[in-house]
């Protein structure tokens, strides 16, 4: 049997980048598994949004004397397969625990924030992000790829 709609997978990779600041010496450690996610095929019809399997971000904050911290995602753009894109506000995500993560969406302009809190987080600390991504008709079938960076600072 042959569905009727057109096959699309979609993979974001994640990398990490770590931000200490220098005034306070503090040191910041953040890591991300899996660094490669897919979304499964569905029919649009009957499955509106796909997610990813969830990534697990470990993280930990040393040194801060109680300043705040943030944890920030940001596209490099647009998810791509050849010439085709969708844009990369169709892809949100769920976080947890709440606090100190929240969800959003994805932009390719302005990092967003995925989580903050104050002080140290030591020793580490977990938190979970699904991607979820808007199904549509209107996708041209193809494997799309996109690199996201997390940035965990500490003023």
């Amino acid at each position: 049997m042959r569905w009727p709609f057109s096959a699309i997978a979609w993979v974001l990779s994640a990398s990490t980048l770590l931000v200490p600041a220098s005034a306070a010496a503090q040191r910041l450690d953040l890591s991300v598994s899996p660094l490669t996610i897919s979304f499964p095929l569905a029919d649009p019809d009957t499955v509106p949004i796909v997610s990813s399997v969830a990534a697990q971000l470990t993280y930990r904050v040393r040194q801060n004397n109680n300043q705040p911290w943030t944890l920030t995602v940001l596209a490099m753009g647009d998810l791509i397969s050849g010439l085709s894109t969708v844009d990369i506000s169709s892809v949100s995500w769920i976080a947890t625990p709440a606090p100190p993560f929240q969800n959003g969406t994805l932009s390719k302009t302005v990092a967003q924030r995925l989580a903050a809190g104050d002080g140290n987080i030591n020793p580490t600390a977990t938190g979970q992000i699904a991607f979820r991504l808007a199904n549509s008709w209107n996708y041209t079938a193809g494997l799309y790829t996109q690199t996201i960076v997390f940035t965990l600072a500490a003023p």
